[in-house]
C-alpha cells in the first residue's frame, strides 16, 4: 500500500480563529499485475502473515462448535431448566452468556475476515430501499445501545423512494460496526450520530458514523494506515472487515478524527440508477490502476513557510487528521482491461429458478468483479479477466447453474473487453447498463411470444417506465447542470470590451 500525507496548516492569528492543521493519509493500492498465491496476498504482507491470517480462520472454525454448547449450557442453567437458582448467580450467568455470545462475534469474524481478504465475498448487491436499511440497523443495534443509554440519531435516511445499491446485509453489518465501535467510546448517556446525504449531484450516498468520543491523534491514526487494523482491544477485525465492505460498495473507508472532538468515519453506495453504479465502480475501479496522488511540497519552500507561520501564531487548535483506507489482501488481476456482458434466461423460467440463478451468479463473483441485475431474468456481469478466463468462468457458471436448475435456458453474450482509463471505463459500463436496461423495459413492455403457455397475457406494468422516467430525469438534470458550468465557463472566457 502506498502512505502519502498531505498537511496544511495553519494558526490562530490576529484576524481571528481559523481551521486547524489537518493531516491527510491516503492509503491506496500499488498498481501491478499479480496472480497465484501473490493475487491473493496483500502488497507488503509475508507469506507469515497470510498463513497466520488463513490459521486464524481455520482456529476460528473449531473454535465455533465448543462455544455453542458452552453458551447453551450456561443458558439451561440461567433459564432454571436445571433447577431453581438465586439472582446472584442468574446475573453472573447473564453476563457469561452475554461474554459468549461476544466471543462468537469475533469468531464470525475471524471466520468472515479471510474469506474477505482471499477475494470471494460472496456479495448480493441489488437496490435496496434507504429506509428499510435503517429499520433493519436500528433493530440491530438496540442492544447495544440501551445498557449504556446512548441515543442513535439519524440525519437522513427518511426518504422510502431513495435506493442504494448494496448487499443489505453486508451495508447492515458495517453500519452496525462503525457504530458499535463508536459506542465503545461515547460516554453514557451521549449520542452516537449517523448521517446519510447525497453527493456527487444526487450520483451516490455518503453514509457517516460520527462520535464525541476523544478521538484519534495523528501518530495512531499512521499506525492505523501501516497495521491495517485498528488500535486497542477487539476492534482490529473490525476495521479490517469493514474497509473490505466498504469496497464491496466501491468505496474507500475514511477516517477524520480530531483529538478532543471526536471521530467520523464515512463511505459511500451508488444510489442514481444505472449509470451511478458504472460511475461509483469505475471511480474505485480506477483507484488500483493509479493510485491517488497528492503533490509534496518543496522542503526549503516548506521549511520557509513554517517559520513564517511560527512567527505569528498565537497557539495551535488541535489538529484533524485524515486516513483513507482502500481494501486489503487481494489485488486486481489485470491493470489495463475488464471484461464484460449480458446473460439472460428464457422467459418461461420460474421466479423462483431465477433466484437461484442470481445467486449463484453473484457469489461466484471476486471482490473486482460486480453483477447487475436489470430485472428478473436478465444481467450484466464485470469480471477482472481477459477474454480468455471470462469464456472459461461463464462455462463453470454455467455448468453448475444446469446441475442446480432443471431445464435451465440461458442466454450468454460474447465478452466485451472495456479499458480501463479515466476517459472510456464509465462511460462505456455506463452505455451498457442503461441499454440493457432499456432493452429489458421494453421487453417486459408486452411480448406475446415470451409468454408461457396456458398463462395469461404479460400486462403492461408502469414500474419500469417510472423508473426509466426517474433515470432520464436524474440524467437531465446533470446534463442541465453541465450546461450552467459550460455556460459560466465561456462566459468568463469571452475578452471583456
Amino acid at each position: 500500500m502506498i502512505l502519502q500525507t498531505v498537511r496544511r496548516r495553519t494558526a490562530f492569528g490576529k484576524d481571528g480563529p481559523s481551521p486547524g492543521e489537518t493531516n491527510l493519509t491516503i492509503s491506496t493500492p500499488q498498481s501491478s499485475r499479480t496472480s497465484g498465491a501473490a493475487n491473493r496476498r496483500q502488497v507488503g504482507e509475508t507469506p507469515e502473515a497470510e498463513a497466520a491470517f488463513r490459521l486464524m480462520s481455520e482456529t476460528a472454525h473449531d473454535i465455533r462448535s465448543p462455544l455453542t454448547t458452552i453458551r447453551e449450557s450456561i443458558r439451561l442453567v440461567h433459564d432454571g431448566d436445571l433447577g431453581t437458582i438465586n439472582d446472584g448467580q442468574k446475573e453472573c450467568l447473564a453476563a457469561a452468556i452475554d461474554q459468549c455470545n461476544c466471543l462468537d462475534q469475533m469468531v464470525g469474524e475471524m471466520v468472515q475476515v479471510e474469506r474477505l481478504r482471499t477475494g470471494l465475498p460472496r456479495a448480493r448487491r441489488s437496490w435496496v430501499s434507504l429506509t428499510s436499511i435503517r429499520q433493519a440497523i436500528s433493530e440491530t443495534l438496540r442492544p447495544w445501545a440501551l445498557p449504556r443509554d446512548i441515543r442513535i440519531l439519524w440525519d437522513g435516511a427518511d426518504n422510502p423512494n431513495v435506493n442504494v445499491f448494496a448487499d443489505a446485509s453486508m451495508i447492515r453489518r458495517l453500519v452496525v460496526n462503525l457504530v458499535a465501535n463508536a459506542i465503545r467510546v461515547t460516554a453514557e448517556g451521549e449520542s452516537v450520530l449517523i448521517r446519510v446525504q447525497s453527493v456527487r449531484d444526487g450520483e451516490a450516498m455518503q453514509w457517516t458514523v460520527v462520535d464525541q468520543g476523544p478521538g484519534i491523534s495523528e501518530a495512531d491514526l499512521q499506525e492505523i494506515s501501516k497495521r491495517q487494523v485498528s488500535l486497542g482491544g477487539g476492534e482490529g477485525l473490525g476495521l479490517t472487515i469493514c474497509r473490505q465492505l466498504s469496497a464491496l460498495h466501491f468505496s474507500p473507508l475514511q477516517i477524520e478524527s480530531r483529538v478532543g472532538t471526536g471521530t467520523a468515519v464515512s463511505f459511500e453506495t451508488a444510489a442514481g440508477g444505472p449509470s451511478s453504479v458504472a460511475e461509483c465502480w469505475s471511480r474505485w475501479r480506477l483507484q488500483w490502476r493509479n493510485p491517488l496522488r497528492r503533490p509534496m511540497p518543496n522542503d526549503a519552500a516548506a521549511a520557509e513557510d513554517r517559520k513564517v507561520r511560527l512567527a505569528r501564531r498565537i497557539r495551535i487548535d488541535n489538529p484533524t487528521s485524515i486516513v483513507i483506507l482502500g481494501s486489503e489482501g487481494t489485488q486486481p488481476r489485470f491493470e489495463d482491461r475488464i471484461a464484460a456482458g449480458c446473460v439472460s434466461l428464457g422467459a418461461a423460467m420460474a421466479r423462483q429458478a431465477a433466484d437461484t440463478f442470481d445467486k449463484l451468479l453473484q457469489t461466484r463473483s471476486r471482490m473486482f468483479d460486480f453483477v447487475y441485475r436489470i430485472d428478473t431474468r436478465h444481467w450484466i456481469w464485470v469480471f477482472d479477466a481477459n477474454i480468455g478466463e471470462a469464456e472459461h468462468r461463464l462455462e463453470e457458471i454455467d455448468s453448475i447453474a444446469r446441475v442446480q436448475i432443471d431445464n435451465l435456458r440461458v442466454s450468454w453474450s460474447d465478452p466485451q473487453m472495456i479499458p480501463l482509463d479515466q476517459r472510456r471505463t464509465a462511460a462505456r459500463l455506463s452505455d451498457l447498463l442503461v441499454r440493457q436496461s432499456l432493452a429489458a423495459a421494453k421487453t417486459r413492455s408486452g411480448d406475446h411470444n415470451q409468454v408461457r403457455l396456458g398463462t395469461a397475457p404479460i400486462a403492461s406494468s408502469p414500474v419500469a417506465a417510472n423508473r426509466l422516467d426517474e433515470e432520464l430525469h436524474r440524467l437531465t438534470e446533470r446534463l442541465g447542470i453541465q450546461s450552467a458550468q459550460i455556460q459560466q465557463q465561456a462566459a468568463r472566457l469571452r475578452p471583456t470590451r
